[in-house]
């Protein structure tokens, strides 16, 4: 198993953090972003819109799918096996019950630092996921 560290910083902006599949109705261009980054392999992956490169962030999780609970109180389903942060303005018109539903949107006002331990905590600035809740536990005990 390959566990490694990451540390990206994103651009001040709006985005919505949570599994970015589900950001992407349209599976060709879902497609056309996992290819970008090798399946998220290089955390990094490139949408293009009109004549503007637009970056997503996203990191996989410990376990897969599932939910997974935020330090903001928010939980975070998952069906890629990833979260992560997709720009707001590439993201094609969802209803915001349905995203809200799905994930968080996220104002960061300057450059911000996301990263994975490599062992299942996510961390989007201010925001914490942790994958592997049973690690955790077993700690506590």
């Amino acid at each position: 198993m390959k566990i490694s560290k990451v540390e990206v910083e994103v651009p001040a902006g709006s985005y919505v953090l949570g599994d970015p599949c589900y950001c992407f109705p349209d599976h060709g261009e879902w497609m056309k972003l996992l290819e970008s980054c090798n399946y998220f392999e290089n955390p990094i992956g490139t949408l293009s819109k009109g004549t503007d490169n637009h970056y997503v962030v996203a990191f996989s999780t410990r376990w897969g799918d599932g939910c997974y609970q935020g330090t903001n109180g928010k939980m975070y389903p998952v069906d890629a096996g990833l979260i992560g942060l997709v720009p707001l303005e590439v993201i094609q018109p969802v209803s915001s019950d349905l995203r809200d539903s799905l994930g968080t949107v996220v104002v960061f006002n300057k450059p911000t630092k996301c990263s994975t331990d490599g062992e299942g905590k996510l961390r989007f600035g201010n925001i914490t996921i942790d994958t592997d809740p049973q690690d955790d536990e077993e700690d506590e005990e």
